[in-house]
């Protein structure tokens, strides 16, 4: 059987200490042994979120800020030294429709979204240059930036802007060994999409139970685990040949042109 040991890497989760994907992908790092650093921008949150596992601790900071960019990561060098992964998960959302969106709102999407990720990115490679040691990045993207809907033109083109710098990354990177891809999770099960979904929903559970039966392939909820096991595989020596490239974990629903009752066959 196939078992990954990260018992000898330290991996950096941004945005980790929520309960959606980050929080996935720290549990999906931390069932292979690896040791965890966890990213917010809540101290408290951190901290909380780290106490949640053996090998963790918590690394507060703004990754949409260069100043904390520069903070954190002298921070881990000092504290953890090198860390050979880097889960660029932190990010916000924005529904509202382009036309009606204020600069403000903009500007923080795609300070957090596309250029924290930037940073954070340039950041663990020159750190891992330094020191000649390989590592891998996993970014966070969406299925937003393969199929959208109203509302989420903004939001998904800072996700699809995530893809291409995944892509460039991965070729300029390829010569020093390492390897950058990305995942775009569909809706989550999660209390973050639970709570954006009382914004168009009385009944978020029943939103979603018809989003699993209706418009996915696969008729399950998606877990943030889910998300956090194929980050694990593009992180671990299993997808050595693998950059470059997207995995979406999606259930199937990006690959529909309907709803799975728009066409009902007779018995």
């Amino acid at each position: 059987m196939l078992q990954i040991d990260f018992s000898d890497k330290k991996f950096l989760v941004t945005g980790g200490a929520g309960t959606g994907v980050g929080a996935g992908v720290c549990e999906a790092i931390a069932a292979c042994g690896g040791q965890l650093l966890i990213n917010d921008i809540d101290a408290e949150r951190a901290e909380t979120a780290a106490s949640s596992y053996p090998h963790a601790f918590a690394v507060p900071g703004d990754v949409s800020d260069a100043k904390e960019v520069k903070r954190i990561f002298k921070a881990i060098e000092k504290e953890h030294g090198v860390i050979q992964g880097l889960v660029n998960n932190a990010g916000v959302g924005l529904r509202k429709k382009a036309h009606l969106a204020d600069e403000s709102e903009f500007d923080l999407l795609y300070n957090i979204d596309i250029k924290g990720v930037w940073m954070m990115a340039k950041a663990f490679v020159n750190q891992l240059s330094g020191q000649h040691i390989m590592g891998h990045i996993v970014n966070i993207s969406s299925v937003h930036a393969h199929s959208s809907l109203s509302k989420y033109a903004i939001y998904a083109s800072a996700k699809s802007a995530v893809e291409g710098l995944t892509r460039g990354m991965s070729i300029e990177l390829g010569e020093m060994g390492i390897r950058c891809n990305a995942i775009a999770p569909g809706y989550v099960d999660s209390q973050n999409n639970y709570a954006a979904a009382a914004s168009w929903t009385d009944d978020p559970e029943a939103f979603f139970e018809k989003q699993n039966n209706e418009y996915q392939s696969l008729r399950q909820p998606i877990y943030a685990r889910d998300c956090g096991n194929a980050t694990v595989f593009l992180l671990s020596d299993l997808a050595r040949s693998i950059t470059g490239q997207t995995i979406i974990v999606d259930a199937g629903s990006s690959n529909q042109l309907h709803a799975n009752s728009f066409i009902q066959d007779k018995k």
